[in-house]
């Protein structure tokens, strides 16, 4: 299994969409931040504490998830597109293997994405907390990088699952857009009891992030908090378990073509 995954992270080494994927991921976290202390921080309406609104700068560190989660469906479902995996189940005639493999192979690179994501993130925006007058850290700083990192590897391995169980890379990709990027975002807004419940609720609580300053269809602020952080962490690594489980399941027993 160790040598499947070295090979695995071997090929997506030699990807320029993985490359270009991961740099995208990190700017667009960079940008979240930087627009989240010099935009939200100074719009606020005074509610919440200053640490509470650090602590949500610092857990921008995890918005370039989608990125993430395409990375996971190009490693995987690009296989199915250039029909390479017939070669990798020819040389292991294992489907099961191969696709943990490719799966965590996806972890490793969500965890790679997620820690440079951190650094680059964290580093940004403590050069713009300092030069806006704003305290520099707070105490749960920490726990959220750690949990912007736990929640970015997660979406690699969910991309990763999505990708094998629809194998079509532009019909993965638009249907991971859709979902995560509108659909949710609707359901949150809704109803925002069952949006605490869905993938990218929580995902972000795992990360720290809050409902502070979002406002409903009406104007008025979202009721309700998402998850604790441990809890939060829990139901997503249930939901990437069970993506990955499908995904092993139905990838043994589908025909290639």
């Amino acid at each position: 299994m160790i040598n499947l995954v070295k090979a695995e992270l071997l090929k997506a080494r030699a990807t320029r969409s993985v490359w270009a994927l991961g740099a995208v991921g990190v700017a667009f976290s960079v940008v979240w931040a930087v627009v989240d202390v010099l935009v939200f921080m100074r719009l606020g309406d005074g509610s919440g504490s200053i640490d509470r609104k650090v602590q949500d700068a610092y857990s921008m560190a995890q918005q370039g998830y989608l990125l993430a989660l395409i990375l996971g469906i190009v490693v995987m479902a690009g296989e199915y597109r250039h029909q390479t995996i017939t070669w990798a189940f020819l040389v292991t005639p294992r489907r099961g293997k191969v696709i943990t493999a490719k799966l965590l192979a996806c972890a490793v690179l969500g965890l790679v994405l997620g820690v440079a994501s951190a650094v680059v993130t964290g580093i940004v925006t403590a050069i713009l907390l300092a030069a806006t007058g704003h305290p520099v850290t707070a105490p749960g700083v920490p726990l959220v990088l750690i949990g912007s990192v736990l929640s970015t590897t997660l979406w690699g391995v969910f991309g990763a699952a999505l990708g094998a169980l629809i194998r079509n890379q532009v019909a993965a990709t638009t249907v991971a857009f859709l979902w995560f990027f509108y659909a949710e975002w609707f359901l949150v807004m809704l109803a925002p009891s069952v949006g605490r419940w869905v993938p990218t609720g929580v995902a972000k609580s795992v990360s720290g992030w809050s409902r502070d300053g979002m406002v409903g269809f009406d104007g008025r602020p979202i009721p309700g908090e998402l998850l604790p952080v441990w809890a939060g962490g829990l139901v997503f690594l249930g939901y990437a378990l069970a993506a990955a489980a499908a995904a092993r399941l139905v990838s043994v027993r589908r025909d290639v073509t």
